[in-house]
């Protein structure tokens, strides 16, 4: 059967030669899951994981949530992994995480990919979330502290007293809190304007703010059309591994199960197509995502992502560690165990695929 799909809303959809250093630390949180998958028995003959006959999925839709510009809508359509589903998929494209997640408490999304620290927060508050993988980024990326061309700031320490635009509970508001932590300047919410990447955008080209913290490919649309400048990557201060992920009540049905796996598998697969086809993933998302060629050329040569299993004791321990820094700030009420919502069921399926993409890298 010919997979069907249809985009269900957007909503300001905006976004996120690999380093050594990235390289390192992706390829050691890889190496470590496949070796406990393999451990598990869970990696060995292909679809290894299919028991008596495949359940037809015809009735089966999947909604697929993207926080940005760049994410798994855009990256399932340019690799053609969308063609030809047993199941319907449909499209939900939001400006960041916290309305994405919003939208999957209310049964709106079925799956989704995205920064870890929009969902550890939603976790937080209650929303019933399953994470099926983890996304390790193995480049530095666009996540980034941007100031004017013109801007005399030079140093992360220099951000004291100045205004800075922030889509809060963002991975990028994870590495702020960070890097200002670092730097030693104190988290000041009447400085640290909560402002979407559209507004924060705007407010930096304005003169509104000093500083605007954001991922690409709003990072590189500001570069390349706004003469916007780094002051700081990111990536530099921390990177914890992203989440791919589903409602909790979608692992209670069989068929969507199988469904969420299979598109799982697509989504790896995607990721593996963006990864060795820079040139012309760069034409696709500038057409799909109507941004310029220029920017999305920029992107797309600092982004390498791999998946692994979300059951990788490294890539845990990021995310618990992320947590305790926000139950510190009070931001979290209680601290909480991530690896409880960890579905250790879909680690042999994310170790198997991505094993296999990465031999034709």
């Amino acid at each position: 059967m010919t997979g069907q799909s249809r985009t269900l809303s957007t909503i300001r959809g905006d976004g996120d030669r690999r380093s050594s250093r990235g390289s390192h630390f992706a390829n050691r949180f890889y190496q470590i899951g496949i070796s406990m998958c393999v451990a598990l028995g869970l990696v060995g003959a292909p679809r290894a994981y299919a028991e008596g006959p495949e359940p037809d999925l015809s009735g089966v839709t999947l909604t697929v949530g993207t926080p940005n510009k760049t994410g798994l809508h855009r990256q399932l359509l340019a690799s053609h992994e969308a063609d030809n589903t047993p199941y319907k998929i449909q499209w939900a494209d939001f400006d960041s995480t916290p309305p994405l997640v919003e939208a999957l408490r209310a049964g709106h999304v079925d799956i989704a990919a995205g920064g870890d620290t929009g969902v550890l927060f939603a976790i937080a508050a209650g929303v019933k979330i399953s994470i099926l993988g983890a996304a390790v980024e193995r480049n530095k990326s666009g996540s980034a502290i941007l100031v004017r061309g013109d801007s005399p700031i030079q140093t992360v320490a220099e951000l004291k007293g100045k205004k800075i635009a922030l889509p809060y509970f963002t991975k990028q508001h994870y590495q702020l809190a960070r890097a200002l932590e670092q730097s030693g300047v104190p988290w000041d919410q009447k400085l640290i304007l909560r402002l979407n990447t559209t507004d924060g955008l705007s407010a930096l080209i304005n003169g509104q703010v000093d500083a605007f913290v954001v991922w690409d490919p709003n990072t590189a649309i500001a570069e390349t059309q706004h003469g916007a400048r780094i002051l700081k990557p990111l990536s530099e201060i921390i990177d914890t591994a992203g989440i791919l992920y589903a409602p909790a009540s979608s692992l209670q049905d069989p068929k969507r199960v199988a469904a969420l796996k299979d598109l799982t598998r697509r989504v790896i697969r995607a990721q593996g197509w963006v990864n060795v086809h820079p040139a012309e993933w760069s034409e696709q998302v500038a057409a799909l995502a109507q941004i310029s060629i220029e920017a999305a050329r920029l992107q797309a040569s600092r982004s390498s992502t791999i998946y692994a299993p979300a059951t990788s004791a490294d890539i845990v321990a990021g995310w618990q560690k992320e947590i305790e820094f926000f139950v510190a700030t009070g931001d979290f009420r209680k601290s909480y165990q991530i690896g409880d919502y960890v579905a250790a069921e879909f680690a042999g399926v994310v170790a198997d695929e991505a094993s296999r993409v990465a031999k034709t890298e």
